[in-house]
């Protein structure tokens, strides 16, 4: 369960309480960062957590910084750990929404890694992870340079195209996959008119046919949400349950999506395709190849 679409941050015992829920009904993946919900975000999560200590079932952190000095990376990861209350947390990455092979390198360069593996000696952090939107060849080449002990990738129906290969390969190097943004960041439903395509199975929601889609790739491992209320992490949760989808489904989802775009006028494609690209996590070329437009039209 991520923590970047908060609304409201400042409610903490709201979000606090929502988080616990998640955990009592089987999540068990929180994720945040150090600036996330108006710096509330840990504090949210920190709340919870101390619920979840009086339980038996486990769970994992994984926070962010972007960070990648000694300093300011010791001063921020001790005040994240003060934050959610615990000592040591599972992932605290300086590697943070990794957009380009030239970011990754540079941060290589600067000494992120080194940064990361100092704190493990030390017992603060549990493993080396990063976050990424990178397509196919970069993220190849990425970890290509470092075996990492897992990710959290951008991925969804508008963007699996450009990154499905790269995915695989991270599973084959047997580095831990957890796909983000599965709803474009809310986008879908903003645009349910297009999206709503993808709904294949009359008693589903559109949030639970995006959940689908994703979980039916057996090279990634789970997928993370951000939820505002109980009724959103249960409606979620509901996918779980539910038959996965075969590889069939999962190609007359993408079908059904390219029939209903075909539908659309070049007008309405390029507004959608505008809109979408604005978001880090959607490239210009993944949005232009979907809605079948000229690339710098959007």
């Amino acid at each position: 369960m991520g923590s970047h679409h908060l609304k409201n941050p400042q409610d903490i015992d709201k979000h606090a309480e929502n988080f616990f829920y998640a955990y009592k009904q089987g999540i068990n993946f929180f994720e945040t960062g150090d600036t996330y919900g108006n710096n509330c975000s840990e504090l949210i999560l920190g709340a919870a957590i101390k619920e979840m200590k009086k339980h038996k079932k486990p769970f994992y952190i994984m926070s962010k910084t972007h960070a990648g000095d000694s300093k300011t990376f010791r001063k921020n990861l001790e005040n994240s750990l003060k934050n959610l209350g615990i000592s040591c947390i599972d992932s605290f990455t300086c590697l943070w929404g990794v957009k380009s092979f030239e970011e990754w390198r540079g941060a290589k360069n600067y000494g992120a890694i080194r940064e990361m593996e100092k704190a493990r000696e030390e017992g603060l952090i549990k493993h080396i992870t990063f976050s990424s939107h990178l397509q196919n060849k970069e993220l190849i080449e990425m970890i290509g340079e470092y075996k990492f002990d897992y990710s959290l990738q951008g991925f969804n129906i508008i963007n699996s195209k450009y990154r499905l290969k790269g995915i695989m390969k991270t599973h084959e190097k047997d580095i831990g996959t957890i796909a983000m943004n599965p709803l474009a960041t809310g986008d879908l439903l903003l645009y349910e008119d297009i999206f709503n395509a993808i709904r294949i199975k009359e008693d589903q929601t559109l949030v639970q046919a995006a959940y689908a889609y994703i979980l039916s790739f057996p090279f990634i491992d789970s997928v993370l949400g951000t939820f505002n209320s109980k009724d959103e992490i249960n409606e979620a949760i509901k996918t779980l349950y539910q038959e996965p989808y075969s590889a069939k489904e999962r190609s007359e989802q993408e079908g059904k999506l390219k029939e209903r775009i075909n539908q659309v006028d070049l007008e309405r494609k390029i507004e959608v395709g505008k809109a979408l690209r604005q978001r880090p996590h959607i490239l210009r070329e993944e949005v232009a190849d979907l809605f079948g437009v000229y690339p710098l039209s959007v």
